[in-house]
């Protein structure tokens, strides 16, 4: 059992580097940034994202955090093929930096990509122990509720709540790009959080829900109380994001957690579970029937013709620079060079291998699977326990809602995320012995 004694026990022996890993965890929503030549990303009146140069909070503890690693620990980093594949992607990331039109951005989109493969690399050699895993989803699963109650307050009251000091920014309503639905003749904000968007803000609310699903199944009584209640909010959470992909993903995981339970006979589990999904259903309908009803039938283009538009600009530049991309970060000089769009619309391809195929071309793309298909390929070598299944339904739920959208490689909060997920799952064998074939 986890116990709130042996937490602080054993957080107060770790490593520096581990605790630093383990505050990065809750900053990974947070946006508290620097902005570097802010005037060098606007597209006309348009501010856009992907040629911004951000410094976050979040990097500087990461790379505080590897320092100590490298200096206290000195580790031997395990020659695998994993290692090999995230060296040779890196590379190829280098030598794309010799063909573009952006260097600042290719260098910059290097160095992001760099840490990217490195959160693999340290979770996946440092973390070793059940203890360590369980304090990655408490940790995630509390932020994920601190999000929650942020978004849900939001939405009430329909503006941000002067937190500028933790990055969170809503524009005011009218506001070009600012994320809303609309009910009868009404405008909603959707729920932010402190994140660039509320679809970001529904995956990292999706990673917090799957997170308090585990943990619940190695929690006290007392615990077991409160985190039905955190489930409650992050589920309410959800609702407010009106991120459709994460209402899927959300139902999906929490579906699955509840078969589960019932296949290893942990009925118990399956009460603290649907207590929540009740509680959260019946609010949702009495208080805001008209708008969910609103969201579900709502077929604006913004969600699935715009998300088609953008996937055909990424393979058409695919198409001419097949072999290399158009080379890391530069994606949208690209796409300048070869469309004449409305500023709003030079966006990344809504799909994250489009995306990486225009960049990186079918050698990068090709690296990339093998990367995610030898860390998926250690889920069949280790135990079928609890901690297993958990990893295989969050890492199956973001690779599907990568399908159709692209902030898991392309903006801070999202790539951070998928990429700790894709560590901690390549991490599992260190705790499990190998199955025999």
């Amino acid at each position: 059992m986890f116990h709130v004694k042996q937490f602080i026990n054993t957080t107060i022996n770790k490593p520096i580097h581990e605790l630093l890993f383990y505050v990065f965890l809750f900053f990974i929503p947070i946006q508290t940034r620097i902005l570097y030549k802010p005037e060098q990303a606007y597209i006309g009146w348009y501010f856009n994202y992907h040629l911004a140069l951000f410094v976050y909070l979040s990097d500087l503890l990461l790379i505080v955090c590897f320092i100590a690693w490298f200096l206290f620990d000195q580790p031997k980093i395990t020659k695998n093929g994993l290692l090999w594949l995230i060296l040779a992607f890196f590379t190829l990331i280098l030598l794309s930096l010799f063909h573009m039109k952006r260097l600042d951005l290719g260098l910059y989109n290097a160095l992001k990509w760099s840490e990217l493969l490195l959160i693999i690399l340290y979770v996946s050699q440092v973390l070793k122990t059940q203890v360590q895993f369980l304090t990655v989803f408490w940790i995630t699963f509390l932020a994920a509720v601190f999000q929650s109650i942020l978004g849900l307050i939001q939405f009430h009251v329909q503006h941000s709540l002067g937190l500028g000091f933790l990055g969170e920014y809503i524009a005011p309503l009218g506001t070009s790009g600012l994320a809303t639905i609309q009910v009868g003749s009404q405008k909603l904000i959707r729920a932010y959080g402190t994140m660039p968007h509320p679809n970001i803000l529904g995956a990292f609310l999706v990673f917090g829900l799957i997170s308090g699903l585990f943990i619940v199944s190695h929690a006290t009584k007392r615990q077991k109380s409160l985190i039905s209640v955190g489930l409650l909010i992050i589920m309410l959470g959800l609702f407010a994001s009106f991120s459709r992909l994460a209402w899927v993903g959300g139902t999906i995981a929490t579906i699955s957690f509840l078969f589960y339970y019932l296949k290893v006979n942990r009925r118990e589990l399956m009460a603290l579970i649907l207590v929540p999904v009740i509680v959260s259903c019946a609010t949702i309908l009495i208080l805001m029937p008209n708008t969910l009803k609103a969201r579900v039938s709502d077929t604006n283009s913004a969600s699935i013709t715009d998300r088609a538009f953008f996937d055909r600009l990424g393979l058409e530049l695919f198409s001419h620079h097949p072999l290399f991309g158009v080379g890391v970060g530069n994606y949208i000089p690209a796409l300048e060079a070869a469309n004449k769009l409305d500023a709003w619309q030079y966006q990344p391809a809504h799909n994250i291998f489009i995306f990486i195929a225009a960049e990186l071309g079918i050698l990068g793309l090709g690296l990339f699977i093998l990367i995610l298909f030898e860390i998926f390929s250690r889920l069949k070598n280790v135990s079928w326990e609890t901690l297993t299944f958990t990893f295989a339904v969050l890492g199956i739920l973001f690779l599907f809602m990568s399908l159709f959208d692209h902030y898991f490689v392309t903006i801070q909060q999202g790539r951070l995320m998928f990429f700790t997920v894709l560590g901690l799952i390549a991490a599992l064998p260190n705790i499990y012995a190998q199955k025999p074939d």
